[in-house]
């Protein structure tokens, strides 16, 4: 079951990135664009830190330790990201966009921040399906 989970984050995250948010950027206009992905990043990171937590509960019944460990980054990191980062972000992109010159160097930061720990949990995630195979 570890396994399975694994690869259904894996998927989510890797289609969320390299088709959702792509082609939000590319079909919407910067502020439709910006109005979607409010809605749509929240739900993301509750999707993954749900199946996250699930995943980790069959580790643990399994005795897969070393899964759980890297399945709990994983959850922490999808829990860090919703309840933390998005909400920075948000505020300030509204900060931006209200002429605050600051709030874009900070924008930028936590984005890149995000993106840096969406870019960990693949990799993690890569290695627990390779090391949970067979």
């Amino acid at each position: 079951m570890v396994l399975i989970f694994s690869i259904a984050i894996l998927s989510i995250m890797v289609f969320y990135s390299g088709v959702i948010a792509v082609n939000v950027h590319k079909t919407l206009d910067k502020a439709n664009a910006g109005k979607l992905l409010r809605v749509l990043f929240p739900s993301y990171f509750l999707t993954t830190a749900i199946l996250a937590l699930v995943a980790l509960v069959f580790s643990i019944i399994e005795k897969n330790f070393v899964s759980a460990i890297l399945l709990s980054l994983i959850l922490l990191g999808s829990v860090i990201s919703r309840q933390f980062i998005v909400p920075k972000i948000n505020e300030q992109r509204d900060l931006q966009i209200s002429g605050n010159i600051s709030s874009k160097k900070n924008f930028a930061k936590l984005h890149g921040l995000s993106v840096s720990i969406n870019m960990i949990q693949i990799v993690i995630l890569i290695v627990l399906v390779i090391t949970n195979i067979g």
